[in-house]
């Protein structure tokens, strides 16, 4: 599909300058552990579904996958760009779990997003998919506070977290809008970043 880059758009070359990208705006740990093994080769292979949170994913259920769609829509709202709802991060986190990540992993992000939705049955009573997004926003700004949630929950989220960024980098719009990638014929060129440039934008939280 057009809205997501394809495993031979990078030569070597851009796909090293990608993950060095993906270093700058999500340090070297968790963007090494993004791109281990096949992970990269896998995430660019993803093709986007526009229903994703209407069905089960491989990984999550329904409810799951709606609850994760709003919670990739507050990480990454829509702004000049599709925000990671509409580049369905969510659909793109169940896969790429569910291919590339151990079952622990899964495991983590299952109890962190049922605890999100706990959270907010329990002071909002409604699901966080029915709070309106200042709400949601308040939610996940706790979360990482440690508000009504703990350090253990807290790093559990930042897997999911960055996941749903990964997935939104790795989209034709991250590629070319946040990244700084210039599209040429047979795939992108990287446009180097001036010393002080910003890589990514979002939330201040995230």
């Amino acid at each position: 599909m057009s809205d997501k880059l394809k495993p031979d758009d990078l030569t070597q070359p851009q796909r090293r300058q990608f993950i060095q990208h993906l270093v700058r705006a999500m340090g070297v740990t968790t963007a090494t552990a993004l791109v281990y093994g096949s992970n990269l080769n896998v995430a660019m292979g993803y093709q986007i579904r526009t229903n994703a949170k209407d069905t089960a994913g491989v990984l999550f259920d329904q409810p799951m996958m709606l609850t994760l769609k709003h919670v990739a829509n507050t990480i990454l709202p829509r702004t000049d760009t599709p925000s990671g709802a509409d580049l369905d991060c969510h659909g793109f986190v169940d896969n790429q779990l569910f291919r590339c990540h151990s079952e622990s992993e899964q495991r983590t992000c299952i109890d962190i997003l049922k605890d999100i939705e706990e959270y907010s049955v329990n002071k909002y009573q409604l699901s966080f998919s029915q709070l309106d997004a200042q709400k949601q926003q308040k939610t996940l700004q706790s979360l990482e506070a440690l508000d009504g949630f703990n350090k253990f929950q807290k790093n559990q989220f930042t897997l999911l977290k960055s996941l749903i960024i990964f997935g939104y980098f790795t989209s034709e719009v991250g590629a070319k809008e946040i990244l700084r990638y210039d599209p040429v014929p047979g795939g992108f060129s990287v446009i180097p970043l001036k010393e002080n440039d910003k890589v990514w934008g979002s939330l201040a939280y995230y």
